[in-house]
């Protein structure tokens, strides 16, 4: 197991509260552990990538990882509204029978 090296430089620098929200959301979004591992692991990506190609490929791989899980949600929801339109359906005829007997 390869030794992890030890972090004992401490960077410092100041935001705005909109900037740090914006900061705070694109971490969650990523899913990164915290918002320093965050900040860190994209300052160095985009410093040492070769090109902007790398930094734009990982991007949308995020992305599509992203949408394949929004993709999986939607799905879902959708499974659940259909299981539940059959006896909304019911509800309404059974509604209107009881009117139309008035």
């Amino acid at each position: 197991m390869p030794l992890l090296k030890q972090r004992n430089r401490i960077v410092v620098f100041r935001l705005s509260q909109e900037e740090y929200d914006s900061l705070k959301a694109a971490c969650a979004a990523a899913g990164g552990r915290n918002v320093s591992d965050y900040t860190r692991s994209e300052l160095l990506a985009c410093i040492q990538s070769d090109s902007i190609y790398s930094v734009v490929l990982r991007r949308f791989g995020e992305l599509d990882r992203k949408l394949a899980d929004l993709h999986e949600l939607l799905k879902g929801l959708s499974a659940r509204i259909d299981s539940a339109a059959p006896v909304r359906a019911y509800a309404v005829d059974a509604f209107a029978a009881g009117r139309g007997r008035s």
